[in-house]
C-alpha cells in the first residue's frame, strides 16, 4: 500500500516476515468478532464512514411554485485502531546478518492491543463515536444468566436466548461469543453422558460458538445471517514503519474497522449475574 510503504523500511523480507507473524498469530488468538460475523472488505485505508439510507431534513426553501428539500445518508464513522512499537537496531542486524532470534514481544503485545480495542469496539460499540455493539445494540433481547457453576444451566441459559430469538421471528441457526469464564464452563462433562455441556450446546448453536477474551462477563446469542449484523473493514490489521530512532525502528499496527448492525432485533444479549 502506498499510503504505509514497507520499502522505506531498511530491513529485509525475512525480518518482515517474522513481524507479520508476530502479528498475525497473537491476533488471531485474540479476536472473536471476526470468528463470530461477516466481513465485508477491505475496502481501503481511505473508507472513513459507513453511509446507511437517506434521512429527510427538515430544511426547505421554495421560489415560485418551486420547493426544494434536502436529504443526507446516515452515517457511522469507520474508526482507525493503531498501537506503535520499536525494534532494536542491534537485535535486527543480528538477526539478519548472524541468524540470531530477534525478540517479538513488542509486535506481538501490540496486535494484542489491538486486537483488545477492536473487539470491545465489536461488542460494546462506543458512546462518542455513536457506534452500537452487539451488546449494546437497541432493541436486542436480552437473558439473565443463571450460576453456570451448576449442571446443566448453561443449556438452560442459551435455550432461553435461543426461545427469546424465536419470538423476535429469527428461527435460527445461532452463534455465539462467551466470556472466557463461561465459555470454560461449558467444559464441564455430564456424568450421566458420555458429553460435555460444550458438545451438547452446540448441539443448539450450530453457526459457531466462539470464546471471546474482551469479555468480562456475558455473551451474545445471534442469527447467523450476514444482512442482520458485520463487520466492515478499511485497512485490515498491517504493520508498517514508521521511521529510525536513535537506537532503533519505530512500526505501527493500523486497522480500520466498525460493527455494522442492521437489525439489532436478531441479537440476544446474556447479561451476567
Amino acid at each position: 500500500m502506498r499510503y504505509l510503504p514497507r520499502e522505506e523500511a531498511p530491513i529485509g523480507d525475512a525480518t518482515w516476515a517474522m513481524i507479520e507473524e508476530a502479528v498475525v498469530g497473537p491476533a488471531k488468538m485474540q479476536l472473536a468478532g471476526r470468528r463470530l460475523l461477516d466481513i465485508h472488505g477491505p475496502f481501503g485505508l481511505g473508507m472513513r464512514t459507513l453511509d446507511h439510507k437517506e434521512r429527510e431534513t427538515t430544511a426547505e426553501a421554495s421560489f415560485g411554485d418551486a420547493r426544494a428539500r434536502m436529504s443526507a445518508p446516515e452515517t457511522t464513522p469507520i474508526p482507525l485502531i493503531y498501537s506503535e512499537f520499536t525494534l532494536s537496531i542491534r537485535e535486527i542486524a543480528a538477526a539478519e546478518e548472524r541468524g540470531s532470534l530477534l525478540d517479538l514481544d513488542a509486535p506481538a503485545k501490540a496486535a494484542i492491543a489491538c486486537s483488545r480495542l477492536e473487539d470491545n469496539l465489536v461488542f460494546g460499540g462506543n458512546k462518542d463515536l455513536r457506534i452500537d455493539g452487539l451488546m449494546t445494540a437497541p432493541k436486542a433481547s436480552k437473558v439473565k444468566l443463571g450460576d453456570w457453576e451448576q449442571m446443566g444451566q448453561p443449556m438452560e441459559d442459551l435455550i432461553k436466548a435461543a426461545n427469546a430469538l424465536d419470538a423476535a421471528g429469527f428461527p435460527g441457526p445461532y452463534t455465539a461469543a462467551l466470556a472466557p469464564s463461561l465459555f470454560n464452563a461449558l467444559y464441564r462433562r455430564y456424568e450421566e453422558a458420555n458429553l460435555t455441556q460444550l458438545e451438547h450446546a452446540r448441539q443448539l448453536i450450530t453457526g459457531g460458538l466462539v470464546k471471546a477474551p474482551t469479555l468480562a462477563s456475558g455473551g451474545v446469542v445471534l442469527a447467523s445471517l450476514r444482512h442482520f449484523a458485520s463487520l466492515v473493514i478499511g485497512l485490515d490489521m498491517t504493520p508498517a514503519f514508521v521511521g529510525p530512532t536513535p537506537t532503533g525502528y519505530q512500526f505501527v499496527i493500523m486497522e480500520s474497522i466498525t460493527p455494522r448492525i442492521t437489525v439489532p432485533e436478531a441479537i440476544c444479549v446474556l447479561t451476567g449475574k
